[in-house]
């Protein structure tokens, strides 16, 4: 399997975590729920990271395509 196609993977799967982060720290907390509050703050945590996963896989995918080292491009 190709890097770039484990960056791309990535970005899903946190997307997917993100979510499901999210809502079960919506579903568990009432008011003054910590562990409710910190689920959610987690699931905005990773929310953050598919934009990284999926630029890297770009870059990745456009030096295999140019069969280019990954790492220096030449």
């Amino acid at each position: 399997m190709k890097l770039s196609n484990i960056m791309y993977i990535l970005g899903f799967a946190s997307i997917i975590t993100s979510a499901a982060s999210f809502t079960a720290g919506k579903a568990d907390g009432g008011a003054g729920d910590k562990s409710g509050e910190e689920k959610q703050r987690s699931g905005l945590f990773v929310g953050f990271w598919p934009p990284t996963f999926f630029i890297l896989g770009k870059i990745i995918e456009d030096r295999e395509n140019k069969n280019q080292n990954i790492l220096t491009g030449e």
